[in-house]
């Protein structure tokens, strides 16, 4: 717990909320009068699925409980002091996103500016019409072009073609809704804010990997991997298949007559080699076709979208647990010579400071990083 009487100036207390498929971890951050953002503490909550979860209302359910646990622990670390406010990250399932690209095709040279955009992007906000309970939460705009080329600067300036590459993320009313009373019986905050975890993951890496104009990201949290595709600095690609963490594990289960935990323990033994040698090759022979599934699901993911020689081979894979099994089922297509580079390794710079006595995570560091790049 951090100290009140600490020799940096405290400004507001903020939480971020990362929630992933059974898995929530929640940060209590603010600016101190050096202008970095400084995190007071971090704490995860996660629970691991003995048995494929059919329904949403029960999967709804343990995520609330984890996201009103996380809530619950960072109100205490505040020791009183007002929080004003949160940003929830949501990842698969609890959102989805749609890339477009809205082209207006001028009879007249048209001046361009920021009413037009806006324009065109409330319209387009319009006709993604929510369906089955959803609603829009959030909007960006990936490029603008002008007569085919990209620019930043476009107000004031004229073109006969205009075309504007928008992403609309979604999620379910009745989820926010829960989210949100959930937080409201621990605290009281003014200001509530949804994203979307991968576009803010793309805010992220897009700055501090500048060098880099194509790359793919892989997420994978415990019931569903997701994944950017980044290409000429702009996103390409988005999409989600359910196939993660826990995933593994319930079908090496199934397969072996073990339990999930037992499961768990034994890969991380035959990760480690300390495996005796039959053992080592019963368990390859349960784990093989399994890495072998979840990357037949990756390439599937954007097979329709890129042909082998347009894939970038920058990959930055995020696994909590097993990540050398993920790394090794990439690894396997070598069709495609993958530089695999762990995201845990990438730097976001000295801005964002993890005080004495906080766990430490990168992926919370990334997304006070992208926030404060944002606001």
């Amino acid at each position: 717990m951090f100290s009140l009487f600490s020799n940096n100036k405290m400004g507001d207390l903020s939480i971020v909320v990362d929630i992933q498929s059974s898995l929530v971890r929640g940060a209590l951050y603010y600016e101190g009068n050096d202008g970095k953002k400084h995190i007071i503490s971090v704490v995860t909550k996660s629970y691991l699925n003995k048995n494929t979860i059919t329904k949403s209302e029960q999967l709804i359910k343990k995520n609330i409980k984890l996201i009103s646990d996380v809530i619950e622990h960072l109100v205490k670390e505040s020791q009183g002091m007002p929080i004003l406010n949160i940003n929830y990250i949501l990842s698969s399932p609890w959102i989805f996103s749609k890339l477009k690209t809205v082209k207006v095709d001028y009879e007249k040279e048209t001046k361009i500016d920021s009413d037009i955009i806006s324009e065109i992007i409330n319209d387009e906000l319009k006709n993604e019409t929510a369906v089955n309970g959803t609603k829009a939460i959030e909007q960006k705009i990936f490029e603008i072009k002008l007569n085919g080329y990209p620019t930043s600067a476009f107000e004031e300036k004229k073109a006969h073609l205009l075309e504007v590459s928008i992403s609309t993320s979604f999620s379910m009313s009745n989820f926010l809704d829960k989210v949100q009373v959930a937080v409201s019986r621990h605290i009281h905050i003014k200001n509530h804010t949804f994203h979307s975890a991968l576009l803010l993951q793309y805010e992220a890496l897009r700055e501090v990997l500048d060098d880099k104009s194509e790359f793919i990201y892989i997420h994978i949290h415990n019931e569903l991997t997701d994944m950017i595709i980044v290409k000429n600095g702009l996103c390409k690609h988005i999409s989600s298949f359910p196939f993660g963490i826990a995933t593994l594990l319930r079908k090496m289960a199934q397969k072996s007559g073990e339990s999930v935990e037992s499961s768990d323990s034994l890969l991380s033994l035959f990760q480690g080699d300390k495996l005796i040698n039959q053992e080592k090759i019963d368990t390859n022979n349960i784990v093989e076709p399994l890495i072998n599934e979840w990357s037949d699901l990756f390439i599937k993911s954007f097979e329709n979208i890129f042909d082998i020689t347009n894939v970038p081979r920058s990959v930055y894979l995020s696994a909590h647990s097993h990540f050398d099994l993920f790394k090794q089922a990439l690894a396997l297509k070598n069709v495609f010579n993958f530089n695999i580079e762990p995201f845990d390794q990438i730097d976001f710079g000295d801005d964002i400071i993890f005080e004495k006595g906080s766990a430490k995570s990168n992926m919370i560091k990334m997304y006070v990083f992208a926030l404060k790049k944002i606001s």
